[in-house]
């Protein structure tokens, strides 16, 4: 499990090892539905648009978002707790302690906003909350592939998978 999130590339400005905390990730994306339908979707849908190389237990796995936990249910039932629900505003936020291959003392945390605009719903995707120091920076680099996964959620609604921009 340690080569969730861990394969990508890294940004340029990685965060220092000695002790001060990474930047948040911010990404945002335009979604051409209603709000409600996008956060019922993002939180109800999870198993059609979460792309399999990253979870656990590859194909056949069920992501899902149920009962304040966050994970994943393997083909033969294994489950997998990638964070707990710490927040929601059904229709507007969801915020998370995310924990999904790292330790569970140690929680992130990801917050979406889900807003109107115009044409649709703007969602603004934050990940912050890092440990201090050597830690701080581990998580930060596992942790770089959002702009994959949120591409996926973006192609579910029929968007282009680079419509995700980060802030």
């Amino acid at each position: 499990m340690d080569s969730l999130f861990s394969h990508a590339p890294q940004a340029a400005g990685e965060p220092e090892r000695d002790g001060g905390q990474p930047p948040s990730r911010v990404f945002r994306l335009l979604l051409a539905a209603p709000r409600e339908i996008v956060y019922s979707a993002f939180v109800g849908d999870l198993h059609l648009w979460w792309p399999a190389s990253y979870t656990g237990f590859g194909e056949g796995t069920h992501p899902f978002i149920e009962d304040a936990v966050v994970g994943e249910e393997g083909p033969d039932g294994q489950l997998q707790v990638w964070g707990t629900v710490t927040e929601e505003v059904p229709g507007e936020l969801l915020v998370v302690a995310w924990t999904l291959a790292w330790s569970a003392d140690s929680p992130t945390r990801v917050r979406v906003d889900f807003r109107d605009a115009d044409g649709g719903t703007v969602v603004v995707f934050t990940h912050d909350g890092w440990a201090r120091g050597t830690e701080g920076a581990q998580q930060y680099e596992k942790y770089s592939d959002w702009p994959v996964i949120l591409g996926r959620f973006a192609a579910f609604f029929g968007q282009p998978a680079d419509a995700v921009e980060s802030e």
